[in-house]
């Protein structure tokens, strides 16, 4: 359950030095969530990053009126961040997020991350080009699934 293991291996912090990425996340408060506990739903305000120490969570579109079955769309272990969408662009949820087996967090409200990037530019850098990265990776995997099921 080490913070700077989970650190190290978080895609968002690469390059980043552990000193600074720990600053980044100085406020951040350590909560458990119980298996099948939902930490962030779909269409909800979410204010939070959470980073995982340990434990397991599985990222998922929930069936609602438009879709008739629940879609998979990641699991989560140590060193992932989640929370990230609705964090930085203020908009609500747009996928539930929990518990798959007893996880420890580290949350940390989104306005005091970007605050503290806000403060140091370079590691500002390298973090905002880590979470674009990640973003064109899953939008590329999304590319290729639909590539899969919409022949054109």
């Amino acid at each position: 359950m080490s913070i700077d293991a989970a650190i190290s291996q978080c895609p968002v912090f690469q390059g980043v030095p552990l000193a600074r990425a720990r600053a980044l996340l100085a406020g951040g408060q350590q909560r458990t969530i119980a298996t099948g506990e939902i930490l962030i739903d779909e269409g909800l305000p979410n204010e939070h990053l959470h980073l995982v120490l340990s434990g397991r969570l599985r990222v998922m579109l929930p069936i609602n009126e438009s879709r008739f079955r629940t879609v998979h769309l990641a699991d989560l272990e140590m060193g992932a961040l989640t929370g990230e969408y609705s964090a930085f662009d203020q908009r609500p949820a747009s996928a539930r997020v929990s518990a798959v087996e007893t996880t420890v967090l580290l949350s940390q409200r989104a306005r005091a991350f970007t605050a503290a990037l806000d403060q140091d530019p370079e590691t500002a850098k390298h973090v905002y080009r880590n979470l674009l990265e990640l973003l064109i990776e899953r939008l590329r995997a999304t590319d290729a699934e639909a590539e899969v099921i919409i022949p054109v």
